[in-house]
């Protein structure tokens, strides 16, 4: 059984290796045609270079379940096609032995993605937008970021749930006075530019909720258009300490969540509940993430078994098909985080629940 197991294991190594360099270039890509817009931009190399390694790990996250599931696939859909599996099971040899070792590479596999997912990607992540501030090239508009609460001009906090170009969406400000009155201001659109000389940043906004209206008075009030001008900080840069959810390790993910309420006390608790339910489908998404590497191993063997398949186009469109839906399960998961009552984060896990029931039925189907 050692000899059969060295065999099928240098066969899923070598073909691994190919596929995890194939799917990572090609998710590399992206990143290739932003770093050659810093190159000529003129940008400082050791710069430009710390971006583009940056990526790697971010590509390799991605890359890895691709890669593992595919390469399964072509070996065992290979061995099939010889006639291997079937001398195998006539030696005595159960689908289950046959599967032993190359789930345990699975395992091993998921272990490296998990703390890839959980602690390396979040740091590169967080070095990626530092270097890319301090290459300057970037304007104060193109630094403003979605999803992030902005403290950068003095007696205001921004918040743009979207950004697009020069339009931004969901828009929540909170204004400081004098007196440290709180004033509230809601848009559902707007637009945002420099002024001709750079000094400062044109807001305006549409379809508007003030509340109060008057600095005299209470109640809220409407407004079809809110013009703001504000001043740029000197540095022009954001505040890159202040950490997204990507640049969040799992540890201070979880931790995140339950200190919400204590650094955002101004938020209602319907937004409040959105924030926490968006920072928890990002803890899920990477342990799943990681974990489909073991199960797209227990998947992608009696698959590949049965497919019977020599061609390699095969497998890798079979690959692509499984991972296309497993992805159409985080995007459900993302898109919902608006909805917490509904629970988003458990339909990252669908998709591995799914796929380890037909897995197993699969399995007994080869037996």
């Amino acid at each position: 059984m050692k000899i059969i197991a060295r065999y099928i294991l240098r066969d899923i190594a070598l073909t691994f290796i190919m596929t995890l360099t194939v799917f990572t270039f090609v998710t590399t890509t992206m990143v290739l045609f932003k770093v050659s817009e810093f190159i000529a931009a003129g940008g400082d190399g050791g710069v430009v270079l710390k971006i583009f390694l940056s990526g790697l790990p971010v590509a390799l996250g991605y890359s890895l379940p691709i890669s593992i599931l595919s390469t399964v696939l072509l070996v065992f859909g290979r061995l099939s096609a010889n006639g291997e599996i079937t001398a195998l099971k006539a030696c005595g040899i159960s689908m289950k032995q046959i599967l032993l070792y190359p789930a345990l590479l699975g395992l091993l596999l998921s272990g490296f993605a998990l703390y890839l997912n959980a602690v390396i990607i979040p740091h590169t992540y967080h070095q990626r937008r530092v270097a890319i501030t301090e290459l300057g090239f970037s304007t104060p508009l193109a630094l403003i970021e979605e999803g992030r609460f902005i403290r950068d001009f003095p007696g205001m906090m921004f918040y743009f749930g979207r950004k697009k170009g020069d339009r931004v969406s969901d828009v929540i400000i909170y204004q400081y006075g004098p007196n440290l009155t709180l004033r509230n201001i809601r848009a559902k659109h707007g637009t945002l530019r420099l002024s001709d000389d750079g000094l400062y940043l044109l807001v305006d906004l549409a379809d508007v909720r003030i509340d109060p209206f008057y600095d005299d008075r209470p109640g809220p009030g409407n407004a079809r258009h809110l013009p703001l001008k504000l001043t740029l900080p000197r540095n022009n840069k954001p505040n890159t300490q202040m950490k997204k959810a990507n640049d969040m390790t799992l540890t201070e993910l979880h931790q995140a969540v339950d200190q919400l309420p204590v650094l955002m006390p101004q938020l209602e608790p319907q937004k409040l509940a959105e924030s926490q339910m968006q920072l928890t489908v990002e803890f899920h998404r990477r342990i799943a993430m990681a974990l489909s590497c073991f199960i797209f191993v227990l998947l992608g063997v009696p698959l590949g078994t049965q497919t019977h398949r020599r061609e390699s186009t095969v497998g890798i469109a079979i690959s692509l098909l499984l991972v296309l839906v497993f992805y159409l399960f985080i995007i459900v998961a993302k898109s919902l985080t608006k909805h917490p009552d509904m629970h988003p984060y458990l339909i990252c896990w669908a998709p591995i629940v799914l796929a380890f029931i037909l897995s197993a039925f699969l399995i007994r189907r080869c037996e």
